[in-house]
């Protein structure tokens, strides 16, 4: 799909897996590293007017523990592009696990002029054996004091039933400026990491989508018209 789209229905995309070579990143910092590596589904992005975007929901798994390395990652990325802006100037949010020092954490990386990043635990995680999950949702939320970007943990029971929101993170700059601006959105896999420094590393990363995602939007036309 290329350009920004703003259909009247919801979208909804199928279950799918997701692998990454290693060596790939989403990660800006200062003074000069930008990278924007990491492998996406779908490849381009799906896109939207940012006017549009109300949220979007993913679940993905991991490999077991085991098999993970410092910084292993996967999850959902919103990425905000606009004509003209050069690639050093686009913004992105991406939330997903993040496996480091040994642990798998829920992480959560805004990037505006430069990135930043924060990592909760993932509560539900019990052994190296097992399989870093979680489910998250990225939604526009509006107080009394204006607009932002709330980062949701959704807690479901067995029957999986959602019980729980838990708010992990808002970011008040993503509808800052929402004129031409539009949003990519995805699951994303990455590899930071090699195991060779001469760059021979083999190994690939690979997550499971099992429901793939759903994206929510606006009819902001009609909004403005009202």
């Amino acid at each position: 799909m290329s350009g920004p789209q703003n259909p009247k229905l919801n979208t909804t995309v199928s279950p799918f897996n997701l692998s990454s070579p290693a060596g790939t990143d989403i990660w800006r910092k200062p003074p000069s590293h930008n990278a924007f590596s990491a492998p996406t589904y779908p490849a381009p992005l799906l896109q939207y007017k940012i006017q549009a975007f109300q949220s979007a929901r993913l679940t993905f798994l991991l490999p077991p523990g085991d098999q993970l390395r410092q910084y292993d990652q996967a999850g959902l990325l919103l990425h905000l592009t606009k004509p003209g802006v050069p690639a050093i100037q686009e913004k992105w949010i991406k939330t997903g696990i993040e496996w480091y020092y040994g642990k798998p954490y829920i992480s959560t990386v805004g990037c505006d002029a430069w990135a930043d990043w924060s990592i909760v635990p993932v509560d539900s995680f019990k052994s190296n054996s097992s399989r870093p999950t979680v489910t998250l949702e990225a939604r526009r939320e509006r107080d009394q004091l204006g607009k932002s970007l709330w980062v949701y943990q959704i807690i479901k029971d067995a029957d999986g039933k959602e019980i729980e929101r838990k708010p992990l993170r808002e970011v008040n700059w993503f509808f800052a400026d929402e004129e031409d601006w539009s949003v990519g959105v995805g699951g994303y896999v990455a590899r930071p990491t090699k195991l060779e420094e001469n760059g021979t590393d083999t190994s690939t990363l690979e997550a499971e989508f099992p429901e793939g995602f759903q994206v929510e939007l606006l009819d902001y036309e009609k909004k403005l018209s009202d």
